[in-house]
């Protein structure tokens, strides 16, 4: 089976895993009680989890697509290729370093934009990205396993395909447990 479809079932199974863990540390936070018919109006962390997620999403999946249709070899010797999936992966990276600094800035300034809800939903949001990050690990070491156990030998260009890969499961599992903290019912 090819490696490349094989990190995309990974993937696939983290957020899955990551869902999962943020509905278990959703438990955890404090009831809110409202009338029946009314909800809670979105708060400023997650109307900036919620348009981070938005930018970020297509970037990685438009990063990943453009290594599934031209390969991982290709990838690696095509310069104009490499340079596109990694532009789209630093504009990722871009979105959630805006995030986490309005966060910082707003966990900094302590001005009554984040409550104590908002703080519990923070701290528990990480909950998932380290499930997450082992399974897209663990897909890719069994995925290149199978491939390449007969020659021994792993092309380096996957050692990049996977810190990358682990990295974004890492920012999307964020955003992913902040949205999925404010679906308690």
């Amino acid at each position: 089976m090819n490696v490349i479809l094989w990190a995309l079932i990974a993937l696939g199974v983290a957020f899955g895993v990551v869902f999962l863990a943020a509905r278990s540390a959703q438990r955890r936070l404090p009831a809110v009680v409202l009338p029946p018919g009314e909800k809670m109006p979105r708060t400023a962390l997650q109307q900036l989890a919620g348009r981070s997620l938005l930018f970020c999403l297509p970037l990685v999946v438009a990063a990943a697509g453009i290594v599934t249709y031209h390969g991982a070899q290709v990838y690696w010797d095509d310069d104009h290729v490499r340079l596109t999936v990694t532009g789209l992966l630093l504009a990722a990276l871009a979105v959630f370093a805006f995030y986490a600094a309005r966060v910082g800035t707003w966990t900094a300034r302590d001005d009554g934009r984040l409550d104590e809800r908002d703080r519990a939903i923070l701290a528990s949001a990480p909950a998932g990205q380290a499930p997450a990050m082992l399974v897209t690990l663990a897909a890719w070491m069994i995925g290149l396993v199978e491939t390449y156990h007969g020659t021994h030998l792993v092309p380096s260009v996957y050692l990049y395909l996977i810190f990358w890969s682990c990295l974004m499961v890492s920012l999307l599992a964020t955003f992913a447990g902040i949205l999925i903290g404010y679906r308690r019912s």
